[in-house]
């Protein structure tokens, strides 16, 4: 009897660790599969930029930015911006940057999934109608130093930047109706705020602060 008794409690264990297992092993390949539609949306962002495929990118946004700003107003604003206007004009390059991929993270807060996305941009800029003298080259150089922008004059208006470290976060719950969007990480923005779920906002922050950290030990073993 007790023989019995301890076969079946064996049987019990071996059974219960056969379901982890299976358990464990969809996990995974749902983990897997959303971290490769991530990376694909990824793709598509910058894709769509080299484009300039405006109601792609438009398409890909989260939907209360929209309660904010109507889709044609931010329409015109990103062409205007990219392509250039009477104060100044923008050159980023058709690429595709190399670009770093979070895991894809889960909260059960209104079935919320998201992923981050990094990388660093370039691009040129060309005012025309303000020129530098060194005072305002050095100081400019500072600000944007400060917000992770690197900035190279090559003329008195016209410079380099590289956009260090910039984020996107990939998301999906209830409030987009289960669709993945696309929000830019942006503290500065009271807009960010208003979209982006508190629990995201604290993981946002840890991972920028994370990745500032990793370029900063990157650089200082460089030098």
């Amino acid at each position: 009897m007790q023989k019995h008794l301890k076969t079946k409690n064996a049987f019990k264990h071996i059974l219960y660790s056969l379901l982890m297992l299976i358990c464990l092993n969809t996990l995974a390949q749902t983990s897997s599969k959303n971290l490769k539609i991530v990376d694909s949306l990824a793709n598509k962002m910058f894709v769509d930029m080299n484009n300039r495929d405006y109601d792609a990118i438009l398409d890909m946004m989260h939907p209360k930015a929209f309660n904010m700003v109507p889709k044609e107003t931010l329409k015109e604003l990103f062409k205007s911006t990219i392509e250039g206007n009477e104060e100044f004009a923008i050159e980023i390059p058709k690429t595709i940057p190399k670009y770093k991929l979070s895991e894809v993270f889960k909260s059960e807060k209104n079935n919320l999934q998201y992923a981050f996305v990094s990388y660093n941009m370039k691009m040129n800029m060309t005012f025309h109608k303000q020129e530098f003298d060194d005072e305002s080259k050095k100081m400019m150089t500072n600000v944007m130093k400060a917000k992770e922008m690197d900035v190279k004059f090559i003329t008195n208006n016209s410079l380099e930047i590289v956009m260090n470290n910039r984020v996107t976060i990939i998301l999906r719950d209830d409030t987009t109706k289960n669709k993945w969007v696309m929000v830019n990480y942006d503290p500065d923005s009271p807009l960010f705020y208003q979209i982006v779920p508190e629990g995201l906002l604290e993981a946002a922050k840890t991972y920028k602060q994370d990745l500032m950290s990793e370029s900063k030990k990157k650089t200082e073993t460089d030098n």
